[in-house]
Formats: structure tokens, sequence, C-alpha cells
């Protein structure tokens, strides 16, 4: 498949710039950049970035090309996943939008609706020389520079990406999750956010429409959407 790509030096965020151009498409296409101002994670939190080092895409993809709308966000892990198999790595998902890898945080992506499309962020960690520590959490984050002491081209995933994403978008809910399901570490111990205490729980399954099910030391089971604040609680 023929992807447009469109290449930025610096933008505010992919996701931003991606919102000002969809109007005027009808297929298709990417926004890249070297460099985000005001890049955004889940729950509106910061993704900071060194100009040059990291691939930051959003893959502009129109409603009609998808086939389950609820689980675009899985499929994108799905398709970053396979990618990053391919480079000979070992991805884990993490619910409901983050991939690790050695326990350290590559990749998130955040998936916004804008009127017809679906713009799907993704931001991957390349060249950073070693792991870092998110100061909020002290969640480690690393890089495929620092698991494989190679350096990346951000162009050559680009391609690599949009042609996983487009596979995997037009595929069933239960293809989906299946794969999803094969990525994700399930195994990881979690903390729910509720009534503003941190609740510890266990995973315990995800839904056909995406969310979470969790069993807390109680027995109870709760389900939990992409909206819901969640943190690992076995760093």
């Amino acid at each position: 498949m023929l992807i447009d790509i469109l290449k930025y030096d610096v933008v505010d965020s992919t996701n931003e710039t991606a919102k000002k151009i969809c109007a005027d498409r009808c297929k298709q296409f990417v926004v890249s950049a070297k460099k985000q101002t005001a890049g955004k994670g889940q729950y509106g939190r910061d993704w900071l970035s060194p100009s040059g080092e990291n691939f930051l895409a959003t893959f502009c993809v129109p409603q009609g090309d998808i086939t389950e709308d609820n689980l675009v966000s899985f499929a994108a892990a799905n398709a970053l996943s396979i990618v990053l198999k391919d480079y000979c790595f070992t991805p884990q998902c993490k619910w409901p939008n983050d991939i690790e890898i050695c326990d350290g945080k590559i990749a998130g992506i955040l998936t916004e609706k804008v009127n017809d499309w679906f713009l799907i962020g993704i931001g991957l960690n390349l060249n950073w020389p070693k792991k870092k520590s998110e100061l909020e959490s002290g969640r480690k984050i690393t890089s495929l520079f620092a698991e494989s002491g190679k350096k990346f081209n951000a162009d050559e995933f680009v391609l690599l990406i949009g042609e996983a994403l487009n596979s995997q978008i037009k595929k069933s809910a239960d293809a989906i999750l299946k794969l999803y399901k094969s990525f994700w570490n399930k195994k990881r111990n979690i903390e729910i956010l509720v009534d503003g205490k941190w609740i510890p729980a266990k995973q315990t399954g995800i839904d056909l429409d995406g969310t979470l099910i969790t069993k807390l030391t109680s027995g109870k089971l709760i389900k939990i959407n992409t909206s819901a604040r969640i943190r690992t609680n076995d760093i």
C-alpha cells in the first residue's frame, strides 16, 4: 500500500497537526516529526522526546477503513508489536496503550476520534542511550538502542508500522483481541484509582469492547474502561 507521508522537523504534536489536515483529506495519511514541543500521552501527560532520537508519528485513518472502531488502540498495539518482533525484540502490551520491552516502556499509543477520522499517535523510543525513570511513578522507560546497542532510523518504521496497522484494522474483534492477548503482560499486578485511593487488583481478562476485567483482593470483579486510572505496583 502506498502511504502518503507528511514529514515535519518540528510540530506541537503530530496528533494536533493531523487534526488541522484531515478535513481536507479523504485517504489514509501519516504525519511524522523529528520533534514535538507539546506531545501528549495518556491522561494528558507530556510525552518528552529529544529532537531526532525517536519515532513520532500519527497514522490518520478514515472510519470507513476500520472494522472494529472500539479496538483501534489494540490493533495499533498489535501492529507495533509485530514490527518490533520482526526486529527480534520481545514486546509486551500493557493495557490499554503502552508497549514494554524488558519491563521498560518502549512506546505509547494515543488514539483520538475526530469527525470521521481516527488519529493514531505513536511514540516509540529509538535511540535514547540508556534506561530512564519517569519521575511521577518511578517506572522504567527504555529504547531500542538501550536494549540492543544498535541505532535505528525512524523513517524505516513509518512504512513497516503503516503496513502492519492497515492489516490489523481490517480484522475482526476476535482476531484483534486474540493477537493482543498473545502480547499482553497479564501477570503484572496493578492498582486502580477508586474514589481517590489506589486499590490493588489482578488482571483477569479483556472483553470484546476493550474493557479490562480485574479482580480485587476481596474477590470482587470490576470492569474498567480505557479512561480509568491504573498503575503497576510491582515496579
